[in-house]
């Protein structure tokens, strides 16, 4: 499916960006996995990886240094899928305490500035300087396949995670305007919108987020099963999909 192929994956040490390595190497693709943590050797960043670099997605001159380095090491990138992000433990910790007490949850009033302008800064900002990059390099070869990692809270939005929420709807608006603009240079983008997935993301959202609406599957995503999704995507099987957001999250969304 990928076999030969580059795919450029960022958030790769750990949680959905993990996976996404891994299985796109077990398919024979060439990993370039980026995050911005340093990278410590074994668990989910094991040996999959062709080449590893450390950026922030929030910063421009980084990635496009990053996509640079991949393109001297590897050749040209063929597949860019875009896992990294952030959430907010303070907030969520928030959330929790409310819950706990049997109050509305309500944490409007607490998000400062600094946390709403770090959200969209990794969140969407990130997201749009990723796509810039693989952009400069797909047109002029008029080929390319990218996935943007959203989530099920730019759906249907998320008490208790306003700011991620709307970080996360920016990605879904972002991923249709550009798959618009992208698809006549032959470069297809699409999105997936997980659910609550086995990560360690996820493990710091509490119960709260994880039984509000409890997906018809009866139990937490694993990583790997939004992998599979990107790869299809990715792959031809999805050649005449094209802006679209798959919904990842066990019937969650059907509720």
């Amino acid at each position: 499916m990928i076999e030969d192929k580059t795919a450029f994956v960022t958030g790769a040490a750990s949680g959905i960006g993990a996976a996404v390595c891994a299985l796109f190497a077990q398919q024979g693709a060439r990993v370039v996995a980026l995050d911005h943590s340093p990278w410590t050797g074994g668990g989910d960043d094991a040996d999959v990886a062709s080449l590893r670099l450390r950026a922030d997605v929030a910063d421009p001159d980084g990635v496009r240094a990053a996509f640079a380095e991949a393109e001297r090491e590897l050749g040209s990138i063929d597949i860019v899928v875009h896992a990294a992000g952030v959430d907010d433990p303070v907030i969520k910790d928030l959330a929790f305490e409310q819950t706990s007490s049997r109050r509305p949850v309500l944490t409007l009033p607490a998000i400062g500035g600094e946390q709403w302008r770090r959200m969209q800064a990794v969140n969407l900002d990130g997201t749009f300087f990723v796509l810039q990059a693989a952009t400069e390099l797909m047109v002029p070869r008029q080929r390319g396949a990218i996935v943007l990692i959203g989530s099920e809270a730019a759906v249907h939005g998320l008490a208790g995670l306003p700011h991620y929420s709307a970080s996360k709807g920016g990605v879904h608006a972002l991923m249709r305007s550009a798959a618009k603009e992208l698809a006549p240079q032959g470069i297809r983008v699409n999105a997936i919108a997980p659910g609550v997935i086995d990560t360690p993301m996820s493990r710091r959202s509490h119960a709260i987020f994880q039984d509000a609406v409890p997906a018809p599957l009866g139990r937490l995503g694993q990583p790997v099963e939004v992998a599979k999704v990107a790869l299809f995507l990715v792959s031809d099987l999805a050649s005449y999909v094209v802006g679209e957001v798959i919904n990842v999250d066990g019937g969650r969304l059907a509720c």
